[in-house]
């Protein structure tokens, strides 16, 4: 009887707990030149947007919304089909909204959410550059009969991307300035049109990197930053593809340069190598296929270092002692050896856009790549291609 009555009790603490997950939000307002007409609250989803809650203002505009939200919520504030107002609210959140109800969108003012006083500002920035828009397309509908109308429909879109290019400029300071914010997921996403974002730029891809890496911290089952995570994950999968693709066709570009310490800590770039034929090797102690390689390595050294051959070798180790030894064990202190001891988190990883070890690159001597991971045969066949046909392993 005791242990029935305490799984009923504890269904009823469960019970009760669903019951009250969540927290109340109060959105109300007090709005001047208000007629008889209906004002809606849509919670946005990531999906579709979801149900409008209404009611029917009368003259006093005064009217007030109670919602349970789970998590911080986007919602969408309007009076009939006018341009909506976005607010973002917190649980326990109590959000007071004043202004005209002739035009909501840019009379409007917030207390009570720190969220969608910031929110506001974004949206406020955006319109001031639409309407720089509109009135430059303006000027183009009083001039689309001139002669001249090709040259001034160029300096026109020169302005236009100007503006554009000052919104993204204000966009990224925002997201600086608040990264933690709910606001910054929203102006991470914010549009010019239907087909062009504020950040429309490739290495516009930190921002959302950044926002997600503190936002999916703090509000993990939040949809809204659901979301966010898995549209950097794919980014960031895009963005080793775009790198893989542009490296294996940047084969005859300069080679990104690398600047790392060497075991003594001397720091030693790989542009210092420029006039040899270089092999750049990235390895590490703990790999068995990157200490075989080496073996390989010293023989093609000393067959060629008297004829240009360099070899510029990058460990991916955490531990010194581990590198430092594996130096010494596979006789590799004749050619340079630098890491940063950041294992696979290194910057030269992303930087070259490999994922395992051993990987080599053939840079020729004006620093140019050449190849990616040649065979043993291969490889000493370009050497013989870029520095002759005879090696000088009788020089030893």
């Amino acid at each position: 009887m005791k242990k029935t009555i305490a799984i009923l009790l504890s269904l009823g603490v469960l019970i009760i707990g669903c019951k009250q997950r969540g927290s109340n939000i109060v959105v109300k307002g007090e709005l001047k030149n208000a007629v008889s007409s209906y004002i809606y609250l849509q919670e946005l989803t990531t999906q579709n947007n979801g149900h409008a809650d209404s009611i029917l203002l009368d003259k006093s505009g005064e009217f007030k919304f109670k919602k349970r939200i789970l998590y911080p919520t986007f919602f969408a504030l309007r009076i009939g089909h006018t341009k909506s107002v976005t607010l973002i609210a917190m649980p326990k959140e109590r959000i007071m909204i004043t202004g005209s109800a002739s035009n909501l969108f840019k009379t409007y003012k917030v207390e009570g959410s720190e969220e969608s006083k910031r929110v506001q500002i974004l949206n406020s920035m955006l319109a001031i550059c639409l309407e720089k828009r509109d009135s430059l397309n303006l000027v183009l509908q009083q001039f689309k009969d001139n002669p001249n109308i090709v040259n001034i429909r160029k300096t026109l879109s020169m302005n236009f991307q100007n503006y554009i290019d000052d919104q993204r400029q204000f966009t990224q300071a925002f997201i600086d300035k608040w990264p933690s914010s709910l606001a910054s997921l929203y102006a991470l996403y914010q549009q010019v049109d239907e087909n062009s974002f504020v950040l429309y730029k490739d290495e516009d891809y930190k921002y959302f990197a950044k926002v997600d890496s503190i936002l999916y911290r703090s509000y993990p089952e939040a949809p809204y930053v659901k979301a966010l995570h898995s549209n950097v994950e794919q980014m960031m999968e895009q963005q080793r593809a775009l790198k893989l693709k542009s490296l294996l066709s940047a084969m005859g570009a300069k080679a990104p340069e690398i600047a790392l310490p060497s075991p003594k800590g001397d720091t030693i770039r790989l542009s210092s190598t420029k006039g040899k034929a270089v092999l750049l090797n990235f390895w590490a102690s703990w790999s068995k296929p990157s200490r075989e390689e080496n073996a390989k390595l010293m023989n093609l050294y000393k067959k060629y270092k008297y004829k240009g051959f360099e070899i510029f070798q990058v460990s991916l180790d955490k531990s010194k002692d581990a590198w430092v030894k594996a130096i010494k064990d596979d006789g590799l202190k004749y050619w340079i050896n630098v890491s940063d001891l950041k294992y696979m988190q290194s910057p030269v990883v992303s930087l070259y856009n490999f994922d395992q070890v051993p990987t080599s690159f053939l840079i020729d001597k004006d620093g140019t790549l050449m190849s990616k991971n040649l065979s043993d045969i291969d490889l000493e066949n370009k050497l013989i291609e870029l520095l002759g046909d005879k090696s000088d392993s009788a020089n030893q």
